[in-house]
């Protein structure tokens, strides 16, 4: 798994009144694996706040729809969004990580 920092860069003097935007660490994973361990902890860091932008790809159909089932889930009950990125790569996250509108120019950036 890993982490990426998207945001601004700080200044000495902004640091005592910085404000971290939730959207500041994202979690990126290619998955190779339904594994529900994996998923478990993947769903733990979603609750935590962090998005989760994640590449279906490797994955056979089964076990994509499993993982997207399970996911969903976890999004519905956090009232959370699932964005489609790519073809076969999703960001699931909370709603309140779009209200700055950082993500979706971040989003804009990693796509083109």
């Amino acid at each position: 798994m890993g982490l990426f920092s998207v945001g601004k860069k700080k200044k000495k003097e902004d640091v005592k009144d910085e404000v971290i935007l939730k959207s500041e660490m994202i979690v990126f994973e290619k998955l190779t694996s339904d594994d529900d361990k994996f998923l478990t902890a993947l769903a733990d860091q979603m609750i935590a706040g962090q998005p989760l932008i994640l590449n279906f790809e490797p994955l056979d159909i089964d076990q994509a729809n499993k993982v997207i089932a399970f996911l969903s889930g976890v999004i519905y009950a956090i009232q959370g969004e699932i964005v489609n990125v790519q073809e076969k790569v999703f960001m699931f996250a909370t709603k309140d990580v779009y209200e700055d509108g950082s993500m979706e120019d971040f989003l804009k950036e990693i796509v083109a």
